[in-house]
């Protein structure tokens, strides 16, 4: 695997268990690489959560600041703009982080 991979900056723990070389795409890696996915602690899960929710809310305020304090301008709406994306960007990061506790539950739950 690549060093500098996604993988390896955005979970460096599990960079070297991580059964796939993105070569091979066999039932058994995709096995064992949701395995070690679903196993992580929840408090990795629930810091994904938080950066999520704290993007959103950050997303929120930037376009209640571009409602309350711009004129209606060009500038105006590139902050709405900015403000959405980062809105939509952590609501899709808390979800996901969201779904993946409640696997990770199901998960431990069925494994004992």
């Amino acid at each position: 695997m690549c060093p500098n991979s996604l993988l390896t900056i955005l979970l460096p723990e599990h960079a070297k268990l991580w059964p796939m070389d993105y070569k091979t795409f066999t039932l058994s890696n995709i096995k064992n690489a949701l395995k070690i996915h679903y196993s992580a602690p929840l408090q990795r899960t629930f810091g994904q959560f938080r950066l999520g929710a704290a993007c959103f809310f950050t997303g929120g305020v930037i376009i209640w600041i571009s409602q309350r304090t711009f004129e209606a301008s060009v500038l105006q709406e590139l902050v709405l703009l900015v403000g959405m994306m980062l809105a939509a960007i952590g609501f899709f990061i808390a979800m996901m982080a969201q779904i993946r506790h409640i696997i990770i539950r199901f998960v431990d739950f069925f494994n004992d």
